[in-house]
């Protein structure tokens, strides 16, 4: 979906597929008889998550802000994690707008789980991994890099070294420390409760900014604040740093846009009784 222009930036916003995860993780200690009412769970308690990346182009530079799950998997995978690609792709989104993965000139991974960075690499036709933006750049934040090196054991299973190991072996990583500059116009926005070192990324003109929230608000329905995946590794500081994101949010009236969210591409926020309320809303039509 083309969305509006920020400055000189074009926006897409590329529906690369569908998976799904336990509901119950997805909301932590939100008891399912609230949370089923936005998110309804399949007989097996999971529910529909996108996997839907950005693309922002200056005429210079072709961004694009995470890689999906990737084309590699296998069929227990696949399975294990009800993915569902169709007619969408990440192939077939570019395409769609008249870009192939040789224009990427800036791959920015907000992190490294699989759901993520799963992407980044795939088979070429030896069937030899390799990088899969052979002229791109890849940002990477210099903790999250660590932390996909070195996993915590509470993470370990989302953190697959395959999808990401080799970029420093072709010369295309670039690590970012926190709170960072990518290149004129796009900003890094450093969390760490759901995992080390997530990096949102901010495009912005003097004018208007959109923030790709990444795991940090994965859904819609994590704009409630009390509303915190049961995978992250720090729930109190994923409390914390989505209060403080949300005031910036609403002060500055950023758009919000959101990776997993099978409807709700973007939003715009203002103050209610209790939390934040969506005052636009930009869906999948």
């Amino acid at each position: 979906m083309k969305l509006n222009n920020i400055g000189k930036w074009k926006v897409y916003a590329l529906e690369t597929g569908f998976f799904s995860l336990d509901g119950g993780a997805m909301m932590g200690s939100v008891p399912k008889v609230l949370w089923e009412k936005t998110n309804p769970p399949d007989s097996k308690n999971r529910i529909e998550l996108a996997l839907r990346c950005l693309l922002v182009d200056d005429g210079e530079n072709v961004v694009l802000i995470e890689s999906g799950i990737g084309t590699k998997n296998s069929e227990k995978f696949i399975k294990m994690f009800d993915i569902r690609m169709g007619k969408y792709s990440l192939s077939n989104e570019l395409s769609k707008y008249g870009y192939s993965y040789e224009n990427i000139t800036h791959m920015v991974l907000t992190h490294l789980h699989f759901d993520h960075a799963g992407g980044a690499v795939l088979y070429d036709e030896n069937n030899n991994l390799v990088p899969a933006f052979p002229n791109a750049k890849y940002y990477i934040s210099e903790k999250n890099w660590d932390a996909g090196l070195n996993p915590s054991p509470r993470d370990r299973a989302s953190y697959i070294k395959e999808n990401y190991i080799l970029l420093k072996e072709y010369g295309q990583l670039e690590l970012v420390p926190e709170n960072s500059n990518i290149i004129d116009g796009i900003d890094t926005y450093t969390v760490n409760g759901h995992t080390y070192g997530q990096q949102l990324i901010k495009i912005s003109d003097n004018n208007d900014t959109l923030v790709f929230c990444s795991d940090l608000i994965p859904l819609e329905s994590h704009l409630k604040l009390p509303w915190i995946m049961g995978y992250d590794l720090n729930a109190a500081l994923t409390l914390k740093e989505k209060k403080e994101f949300l005031d910036l949010a609403y002060k500055n009236n950023w758009l919000l846009f959101f990776y997993h969210d099978p409807k709700t591409i973007a939003v715009r926020i203002k103050k209610a009784e209790k939390y934040y309320e969506v005052v636009e809303k930009y869906e999948r039509s």
